[in-house]
């Protein structure tokens, strides 16, 4: 009998959302009879460890990339020099990787140095098209994406192929790349369940943004007549707090959590990450969406899901909670995504397939 092909897999670790969609396909690859390992950093190596404390897991370098201004080529230019350090550092350490504990693949989430022509690697992305209000710089910027994701064997996409897709123009696959679609990714399943909480606050994504937009919304809900679940994406921490009768904060909660916590709240905060929204559409919920500032791609998501009449989105800057759950009336949620799994599991079978025939 062959060996259980071990599939590393490398989700960036700019908050939880990389590692969050990862979960479905870790769970895929189990089920396929493969031996997943888990590398990653920060909140994301801490998010998969409580999920999978069964799995082998490796520290992978941070890209630590931090939103100071609400301009994001500003944020992105002066930390490109850490940025580049860290895909070089990551590519030098997967080679040891692969060699000492016997890799047979590598499937990386935005990870840009985890290919390796040792085995078959597999990019995970939604953005093939970042958008850029320069015209000259969103060339670049996307000429320089595609480079990277060449490097790599595959290029998978989370969602649906046509016209339909949440993400809109943001996964429009130009021809050059290899692409194939994997299907809408999310950990999560409807349930019934009786309304606990009037509100869940989901918050994650870089620093300083994640905690300016929790002291934000705390300020505007604590004296609200609402029962509110304020998650803070943080799980460097433990303890859970009730700041006062109607909110309670817990650090994070892990998939089982998330998903009893979605079905018991009424609408959900939260920002407008793909991931996000994916989970959102699986649970069919009501929500307000809230971009980080300066994130293009949030932004263009959150205006695409307002423009489908599925929820209203606000600037953080112009954050005003009362008004946002008016809006939210006249809004019905996310129809419940009933898309199965096929096409995340024709893609697995597929790069199992690739190990077992991949050159010594």
């Amino acid at each position: 009998m062959a060996a259980r092909p071990r599939i590393l897999f490398a989700p960036l670790d700019w908050g939880l959302g990389h590692a969050t969609r990862c979960v479905p396909i870790i769970e895929e690859v189990l089920r396929q009879g493969g031996e997943p390992v888990l590398g990653t950093a920060g909140r994301a190596h801490a998010y998969l460890k409580a999920e999978f404390p069964a799995l082998e897991l490796i520290n992978l370098p941070p890209y630590d990339i931090h939103y100071y201004r609400a301009n994001m080529y500003w944020n992105m230019g002066v930390q490109a020099p850490k940025f580049l350090r860290a895909v070089g550092r990551e590519h030098c350490q997967l080679q040891k990787i692969i060699r000492r504990r016997k890799i047979g693949a590598v499937i990386s989430d935005n990870r840009f140095g985890c290919f390796s022509s040792l085995v078959p690697s597999v990019f995970i992305t939604h953005q093939l098209n970042i958008r850029i209000p320069s015209p000259p710089l969103e060339w670049l910027v996307n000429r320089l994406n595609h480079h990277f994701i060449r490097r790599y064997d595959e290029c998978w996409i989370p969602g649906q192929p046509g016209t339909d897709n949440l993400s809109g123009a943001l996964s429009l696959p130009p021809e050059s790349l290899p692409c194939r679609h994997i299907g809408r990714l999310s950990r999560l399943k409807p349930e019934e369940a009786a309304k606990e909480y009037d509100i869940l606050v989901l918050l994650s994504g870089p620093e300083p943004q994640r905690t300016q937009l929790e002291a934000t919304l705390i300020r505007q809900l604590k004296d609200l007549p609402l029962r509110v679940l304020l998650v803070q994406g943080k799980t460097e921490r433990e303890r859970c707090d009730y700041l006062t009768a109607g909110m309670e904060v817990r650090p994070y909660l892990k998939a089982r959590g998330l998903q009893a916590a979605m079905s018991r709240a009424s609408l959900v905060i939260c920002r407008s990450g793909y991931s996000t929204i994916m989970d959102l559409a699986a649970m069919g919920k009501k929500a307000l969406l809230i971009p980080t500032p300066g994130q293009t791609e949030q932004e263009y998501l959150a205006r695409r899901m307002q423009e489908l009449g599925y929820c209203p989105f606000q600037y953080q800057n112009e954050l005003d909670v009362k008004r946002g759950l008016s809006e939210v009336g006249f809004y019905p949620g996310f129809p419940k995504d009933d898309v199965g799994n096929g096409l995340l599991a024709g893609a697995i079978q597929s790069l199992i397939t690739m190990c077992e025939n991949w050159p010594d």
